[in-house]
């Protein structure tokens, strides 16, 4: 069964990967989509995940589970396009892993730690502004999360907000410098166990630092 978890990790990052790469090719080769200063790039991420709201009760009034995330490293891939001077969209994937931490307000167990690989695939429109080597942006949109447990039990995905705001280092090759922080927004995953829901959306900060190359 971890192996068959393994294997559909896998075939999510290939998917998503091969994807971007065959929006490029067939861009380049087909001529369906013409590119307009566009660019790969690859970043290091930290995730800091907090509570947005936290309910004591459930609506019969059971109490709710207490969960918490870890803060883990990760890496997030991103493809750009600017079709105007002015704005643009980005193509996200992203890889975690993390452990949600559960445990019952009235002592009924705890605490318990459930090892998980966090994978997010996302896209948002850009707003920018060009000051020469320097653009700062502005991104919104969404996407989903996939949330795998490495050890037991089902893959469950989650529908995601998506903020970001950062700069781009332009240097005097194709090579640029990328910084900035992301906010991912979310319900926090059960895994299908309702024991283990605890109803809360919680909010994911993400700073981030990276290079990317124009193509």
């Amino acid at each position: 069964m971890t192996w068959n978890r393994a294997q559909k990790a896998g075939q999510l990052v290939s998917s998503t990967l091969l994807g971007m790469l065959l929006c490029a090719a067939g861009g380049a080769q087909a001529q369906m989509y013409k590119f307009h200063q566009a660019d790969v790039g690859v970043a290091a991420a930290g995730q800091f995940t907090t509570s947005i709201t936290s309910q004591t009760n459930g609506s019969a009034g059971e109490p709710l589970t207490q969960e918490s995330t870890t803060d883990s490293p990760g890496v997030l891939f991103t493809v750009r396009d600017h079709p105007v001077s002015w704005a643009g969209v980005e193509l996200n994937y992203q890889y975690t892993k993390l452990s949600e931490r559960f445990r019952s307000p009235v002592g009924g167990f705890g605490p318990v730690f459930l090892p998980t690989s966090f994978h997010e695939a996302s896209a948002a429109y850009l707003f920018h502004v060009n000051l020469h080597v320097v653009k700062p942006y502005v991104g919104i949109g969404g996407g989903a999360i996939d949330f795998v447990p490495t050890t037991e039990g089902a893959n469950q995905w989650r529908g995601t907000g998506l903020f970001d705001t950062g700069v781009d280092l332009q240097t005097h090759s194709s090579l640029g410098f990328r910084f900035g922080g992301r906010g991912l927004f979310y319900r926090a995953p059960n895994f299908y166990n309702s024991t283990l829901a605890s109803s809360r959306w919680v909010a994911t900060e993400e700073p981030y630092g990276g290079v990317y190359v124009k193509f």
